[in-house]
């Protein structure tokens, strides 16, 4: 609801007591009630012709409110937005009023409402209203440096929507004298670049500029179609744009480009992720269509509002079978992938590795096929953990937001896998090598996941394994039988959906700064640790008393026994792993005895006195 505040008689402020009222007629002097979602843009540079140019031109047709310095253009405020004032892409400066700066803007005086065009429309607000470093454009002529900064303003807004149609105004409205046809079509003109013979290092300075080109590791990102990716067309972009030449030199001009750019630092609190209408900083959304470099785009529109999808639902029922709990943590396990910050992450609730298991058929590859959506092309790796000894595969992962390995192999897992497996999955920094490069030391912080139709064993069994690893089952077989399944699973009304659902989940991770608790697959990965630790079922079968008094080599040769009847030869475990079971399970421990004047160890019962 509009709601107006009395301001002082002739004055654009109120006082510490002033009265609030939906009607502006209680008032002779007020100013409108800004509201969170407000945004004003407050424009007084402008004369009268300017202001009617910039209106025209720009097709404005949110609110506007004539002042009697200019006008005071009504916007919907993008989330997260702390701007105040700035040089705005068109060149001259502008004030931003918000509910963190005004409490209210004036709309009346001396009894006399201002004009208002459009009321009550509120529009996004657009990038050539948005801040652009730099100093202002506002009455340049000619020798006051205007031509070369107009050549300058060029590259500062070559990323924005009609960058031209913005120069042109510039040059006719916000110069005092614009420039002449020709020169402006020289000044904004599109950068040729001259190829010239042994020019490389010269031609790659100019494409860096020109394409704005970035390099994060070890791979060169150019901005296009307003944002930044490794074009797997890179090659043949930069040969379209050096038409003529041989490959030779073009390759030469990419080597230029890669040796002189450095590896763009990741940020202490990890990198945006942008999203077609935001981006994700630090876990926090932020409506604003950002232009600074980051290696995360997922194509889709965040709708916090996206209505319910019911393929989507039915979908996360079957897997789940129905579990609120579980329904709950899977959303979590998605939305883990979407905390690029290092120390958060760290948190030990956060330090896990999640299993997806069951047979064919169940739905494990479609969830896969969905997180691949969510997290966004070149935003995930598909290394298995077979390849986890192997320190080149592993570099694909750097800069990953997810790792997706699927069908995992039933083969037990080796120290050097399960050390790489809890170094990653700790996000603590690793060293690794790309291929025919030295090593360096890196921190990832891709979520770990994998699918596979066994539990599969590993060497091992201390407890950093055990707080580590989630199993989560997947038995239910889903009871779509519709062709187009996948599609409609992933359609894009679909997808806002999944994004809403994960955007919620990531909410939770947040807060509570820990993943959900569901009791079956806690259940399912208690039984995977027994299943994983044959000690337990043995140390199970006996009493205390079967152990109090004998030997530790005696009790693990009676291990080794039971474990190669029960599960086959080259199967048992280390003597350290059976020892620290059988203390736990009984509270027993290792203490020294005297046996024919020799020393032995022996299991004791700590709560009873020992003889000599």
């Amino acid at each position: 609801m509009t709601n107006y505040m009395e301001f002082k008689p002739n004055e654009k402020y109120a006082s510490k007591l002033a009265d609030t009222s939906p009607f502006h007629e209680a008032f002779q002097d007020c100013g409108y009630v800004l509201t969170d979602e407000d945004l004003i843009v407050d424009i007084d540079c402008l004369d009268e012709k300017q202001i009617e140019a910039f209106i025209r031109v720009f097709d404005i047709k949110t609110q506007i409110v004539h002042t009697n310095r200019g006008i005071h253009v009504y916007y919907k405020k993008p989330s997260g937005f702390k701007g105040s004032t700035g040089v705005c892409a068109l060149g001259f400066p502008v004030e931003y009023k918000h509910i963190k700066n005004t409490q209210a803007i004036t709309i009346k005086q001396n009894g006399k409402m201002r004009k208002i065009d459009n009321e009550g429309k509120r529009e996004p607000l657009p990038n050539f209203l948005k801040v652009v470093k730099g100093e202002s454009l506002i009455g340049l002529d000619e020798g006051e440096g205007r031509n070369q900064k107009l050549h300058a303003w060029k590259f500062k807004i070559a990323s924005l929507n009609d960058s031209k149609k913005i120069l042109r105004f510039i040059n006719s409205q916000v110069f005092a004298n614009p420039l002449e046809e020709s020169e402006f079509q020289t000044v904004t003109r599109e950068e040729e670049i001259l190829a010239e013979k042994n020019g490389e290092p010269e031609v790659a300075k100019q494409l860096i500029r020109k394409l704005k080109v970035k390099k994060y590791c070890e791979v060169l990102y150019l901005y296009q179609d307003g944002k930044y990716t490794a074009n797997t067309e890179f090659r043949t972009i930069v040969a379209e744009q050096l038409e003529g030449q041989k490959t030779r030199y073009i390759d030469e001009v990419i080597k230029q480009m890669e040796y002189r750019l450095f590896n763009e630092p990741e940020p202490p609190k990890g990198w945006d992720i942008r999203f077609k209408n935001g981006i994700l900083r630090n876990g926090e959304w932020i409506e604003v269509d950002s232009t600074e470099f980051t290696p995360h785009y997922i194509d889709i529109d965040l709708d916090e509002e996206a209505e319910p999808v019911k393929v989507v639902d039915n979908f996360i029922n079957d897997l789940t079978e129905g579990d609120e709990d579980y329904r709950k943590l899977l959303l979590e396990i998605i939305a883990l992938s979407y905390i690029t910050n290092p120390s958060f992450k760290r948190n030990r609730n956060f330090q896990k590795v999640f299993f997806f298991m069951g047979d064919g058929g169940n739905g494990k590859g479609v969830l896969f096929n969905v997180i691949k959506k969510l997290v966004g092309i070149g935003n995930y790796s598909p290394v298995k953990l077979n390849r986890f000894d192997d320190e080149r595969y592993l570099y694909s992962m750097k800069g990953m937001l997810a790792n997706l390995g699927d069908d995992i192999e039933n083969k037990p897992l080796n120290n050097e896998i399960m050390s790489n497996l809890k170094n990653l999955s700790g996000y603590d920094e690793i060293q690794l090598r790309k291929l025919y490069a030295q090593p360096v030391d890196v921190v990832v912080t891709a979520t770990q996941m994998f699918t596979t139709n066994h539990l599969l064993k590993s060497f091992e069994k201390g407890e950093a394994w055990k707080r580590r690893a989630v199993w989560c089952p997947v038995f239910h077989k889903p009871k779509e039988n519709d062709p187009h399944f996948q599609e409609k699973l992933m359609s894009e009304q679909a997808l806002q959906y999944w994004l809403r659902l994960v955007m919620e989940a990531l909410d939770r991770l947040i807060t509570n700064g820990d993943m959900t608790k569901c009791e079956r697959v806690e259940a399912y990965t208690q039984e995977y640790h027994e299943e994983n630790n044959t000690c337990l079922t043995f140390v199970r079968d006996h009493e205390p008393d079967d152990f109090i008094g004998k030997r530790t080599p005696e009790i693990y040769d009676q291990y080794v026994i039971w474990v190669e009847e029960n599960y086959g030869e080259g199967t048992a475990i280390g003597k350290k792993t059976l020892q620290e079971t059988i203390e736990k399970l009984y509270g027993l421990k290792v203490g020294r005895t005297t046996v024919n004047n020799k020393t032995a160890r022996i299991y004791v019962d700590n709560n009873k006195p020992r003889s000599a």
